[in-house]
């Protein structure tokens, strides 16, 4: 409210509630939200979380700018905001300029800025960029505002809308996942960062039985004409000799010290519970000798023929994470690497057709057993 006792927005807004809490939704044109929200970078504050954003990427924000000044411009899903806090991150008490809402409507009073942004920073800044190289470039944008919510919880809220729910391509994620390998320390890669580098280069080797055959769908990544298997895929039959969960693991690696005697690295997933037969190299770092073990395996099958057809189920999805299974089987049994190699010329090619198998959930059960058959191991 301004000194003549105006206020700065108010619209209807609709009050949801869900298991987390209450937040509302309401409409507000991009030129208004600009002058009252802000974003906060995360950074560890006394050992705790401060801020919930990720460094912005000039590129992305020049794409949605271009994006917002053209007559496609489109914006369906909510901006999350928290309300009450300055950028700061102290909390704003003052009735005269919090947000509020009274009845069905969100009243702003003030153009202060007082609303942290939990999801959509990249996407309000690059409004704010068309806004400020044309003027007359404004319009509506969706929001959805918590109230007085702490940082921890929007740090909570931000942590789920864009690492567990799967709303992207898995290959893409796991891609701008690994986006800055080069730039981290290899001891603090997660089992996905790992199985990402190694994606990498059996992709790109010339000796890979891999080489142009694992493709994203990420621009400029193009399906190899004879048979291809995705980033995803190659990663997480990897991640399957090292972790249980891949996840876990990455939040437990990169969880902020308490003390300057806590385990660092790979070194703090010691004590979580895994039955991955790689699982001692991967945290010794030995990553060179897991490498070394899948090359082996993939150089193995290639040699068989089970590369050699797309129409064998070895080159689709069910059977290359089959295939990584019985691998992983072979491992936690202990078997000598070489013998169980060889033991792969029991597998006719004949039965590793892809008409045989179902495609859907139990497709991979189904490549394993007649493995398994062939090589004589236990069912599961």
């Amino acid at each position: 409210m301004d000194n003549n006792g105006n206020i700065f927005y108010a619209d209807h807004a609709l009050e949801i509630n869900q298991p987390f809490g209450t937040f509302y939704v309401f409409k507000i044109p991009a030129s208004k939200l600009i002058e009252v929200a802000f974003s906060m970078a995360a950074y560890s504050q006394n050992g705790r979380l401060s801020g919930v954003q990720r460094k912005l990427k000039e590129e992305r924000i020049k794409q949605i700018s271009l994006f917002s000044s053209s007559d496609s411009a489109t914006f369906p899903n909510t901006i999350i905001l928290s309300a009450n806090f300055n950028p700061e991150g102290q909390f704003i008490e003052d009735e005269k300029i919090t947000w509020k809402v009274n009845g069905d409507e969100i009243v702003i009073p003030t153009s202060k800025r007082l609303a942290s942004i939990i999801d959509g920073q990249h996407r309000l800044e690059g409004i704010k960029r068309a806004i400020k190289d044309n003027p007359d470039v404004d319009f509506d944008v969706l929001c959805a505002v918590f109230i007085d919510l702490p940082f921890p919880q929007q740090a909570e809220i931000f942590t789920s809308i864009n690492y567990n729910q799967r709303k992207v391509d898995k290959s893409v994620a796991y891609e701008l996942f690994g986006y800055d390998l080069d730039d981290t320390n290899v001891e603090n890669w997660s089992p996905d960062t790992l199985a990402i580098y190694f994606a990498r280069i059996l992709n790109n080797d010339p000796e890979s039985p891999l080489k142009g055959h694992i493709y994203s769908s990420l621009k400029g990544s193009v399906k190899n004409e004879t048979w291809s298997i995705s980033t995803a895929c190659v990663v997480e039959s990897i991640c399957i000799l090292i972790t249980n969960n891949a996840t876990v693991d990455r939040y437990t690696i990169h969880q902020t010290k308490s003390s300057f005697f806590d385990k660092k690295g790979r070194e703090r997933v010691t004590n979580v519970k895994s039955t991955a037969p790689l699982r001692e190299l991967y945290i010794n770092r030995k990553d060179k000798d897991i490498f070394e073990i899948v090359f082996q395996f993939l150089k193995k099958v290639e040699s068989l023929g089970w590369f050699s057809d797309k129409n064998l189920v070895t080159t689709k999805t069910i059977g290359f994470i089959a295939m990584f299974e019985i691998l992983k089987e072979a491992l936690k049994e202990q078997k000598e690497l070489s013998e169980f190699l060889t033991s792969l010329d029991n597998v006719s090619l004949r039965d590793l057709k892809k008409e045989s198998f179902n495609f859907s959930g139990i497709g991979t059960a189904q490549v394993k057993e007649v493995i398994r058959q062939a090589l004589n191991f236990k069912s599961a």
